[in-house]
């Protein structure tokens, strides 16, 4: 009971770490003026086009992936609706590292490194979040749903659906007459490469546990 608990304590810190990571990656790749990144590009677009909080804009594209998800699995699951108040947690938090991490201005060769580095934290985070088994963001609970559903790989529906988001930005700009809200070299990249780098913590991942299980076996043989 005691190890039960230790370990779901070491999971949630785990998750909350993931959680704040997404959040900051958030606003970082809006103040690196290289382009959102792509699973956030359809909030920006919503938050500039009609004057809201990229907060408030977050929330209310999380609900619509929390319909989604009840639509495409037929079913309305506990682990959906908790979506929903993590949803108004989570858009609260991008507000206040939003608040919190200043305007900064750096040459683009600069920029461009840190929106690379600032990739590998994105998708460390929605590693964490999914990993843990605690309720993902809508975000990438609707990238498990689908995962799922269909029987693909996590990080190949990443991959796919960062790009249809992004196509989603473009095509909300072009309908209200406006400029390509966030969209950039950078959001190109992260709908490219988001899903392929949790591609590789998965396989971190899986090795890491291929050697522990490895060690526990010598260390039984060993014993016998």
């Amino acid at each position: 009971m005691l190890g039960f608990r230790k370990e779901t304590i070491e999971r949630f810190i785990w998750y909350v770490l993931g959680l704040n990571l997404i959040a900051v990656a958030v606003v970082l790749n809006i103040r690196y003026v290289m382009g959102v990144a792509a699973f956030s590009s359809v909030m920006y677009a919503i938050s500039q086009i009609y004057h809201i909080s990229l907060g408030t804009a977050s929330i209310l594209c999380y609900l619509l992936f929390v319909l989604i998800q009840c639509v495409l699995s037929r079913k309305i699951k506990v682990v959906y609706l908790l979506e929903i108040p993590l949803s108004l947690a989570f858009g609260v938090v991008t507000d206040v590292y939003d608040w919190l991490i200043p305007e900064f201005h750096f040459p683009a060769y600069i920029s461009m490194t840190l929106f690379l580095l600032t990739m590998f934290v994105t998708a460390l985070g929605v590693f964490l979040c999914v990993k843990t088994n605690f309720v993902l963001t809508p975000t990438e609970g609707i990238v498990q749903t689908i995962s799922e559903v269909f029987h693909i790989a996590f990080s190949a529906v990443k991959n796919t659906f960062d790009v249809s988001l992004v196509v989603i930005s473009m095509l909300l700009c072009v309908f209200n007459d406006t400029e390509l809200y966030g969209i950039g070299v950078g959001t190109v990249l992260s709908a490219l490469c988001i899903g392929r780098i949790i591609g590789v913590y998965e396989k971190m991942f899986r090795w890491r546990k291929l050697n522990q299980l490895k060690q526990l076996r010598r260390s039984r043989y060993a014993a016998c």
